[in-house]
C-alpha cells in the first residue's frame, strides 16, 4: 500500500499541463516550485532584427519598450504596468523543428529561460530536424523578478547565453 501510495505521488509530480502557445496570452504557471516565474508570452515572432542577435533582455522602462517595439515591428504594443512588471525580450535561433519557451524560473540573481521543441514534436518518438536555422524572439510579460543576469537553454542542454547582463532602463 504504501509503495503504491508512493507512485501515485511520484507520478502526480511529473504531470504537468503545458500551456504554452503562441496564441496564448493567459499567463502560464507551474505548480509546486517556488523559483518557476509566471509569465504571459505577448509574442513569439520568427525573426530576429539584425542589430540585436541572440540576446537576453528585461525592459523595465515604457520608452525603452516602445522602442524594442518599433526596431521589432509590434503592430500593437500591448500595455505593461512598469510600477510590478517587466518586458522579457529573448531572441535566439533554432533548428528546423523550432523551439518554444518551456519554463521560466530564477536561480538567485539570474533568470534561467529554457526552450524546448513545440508540444506536438515533443510527442513524436524519434525527432528529426533540419540544420536550418530559424530565427526566434520571444516577448514575455512577468511581474518583477529582480534578477540582474540571464542564460538561455534549450533542451539538450546547449547554452546560447550565459551570465548576461539583462537589466535595463532608461535614466
Amino acid at each position: 500500500m504504501l509503495v503504491v501510495g508512493m507512485i501515485l505521488v511520484l507520478a502526480a509530480c511529473n504531470m504537468k499541463e503545458n500551456e504554452t502557445s503562441s496564441d496564448s496570452t493567459e499567463p502560464v504557471q507551474e505548480e509546486n516550485n517556488e523559483n518557476k516565474v509566471e509569465y504571459e508570452l505577448l509574442f513569439h515572432l520568427d525573426s530576429i532584427p539584425p542589430e540585436v542577435g541572440t540576446s537576453i533582455s528585461i525592459v523595465q522602462d515604457e520608452k525603452l519598450y516602445t522602442t524594442w517595439a518599433e526596431i521589432f515591428g509590434f503592430e500593437s504594443v500591448p500595455p505593461v504596468d512598469f510600477e510590478k512588471e517587466e518586458v522579457l525580450f529573448v531572441t535566439g535561433y533554432s533548428d528546423g523543428c523550432g523551439r518554444e519557451i518551456e519554463e521560466i524560473e530564477k536561480d538567485g540573481d539570474t533568470l534561467v529561460i529554457t526552450l524546448n521543441y513545440p508540444e506536438n514534436i515533443r510527442s513524436e518518438k524519434d525527432i528529426a530536424c533540419t540544420e536550418i536555422a530559424l530565427d526566434n524572439t520571444y516577448v514575455v510579460k512577468m511581474k518583477k523578478t529582480d534578477t540582474t543576469k540571464g542564460k538561455l537553454i534549450d533542451i539538450n542542454r546547449t547554452t546560447y547565453e550565459e551570465d548576461s547582463t539583462v537589466q535595463e532602463k532608461l535614466h
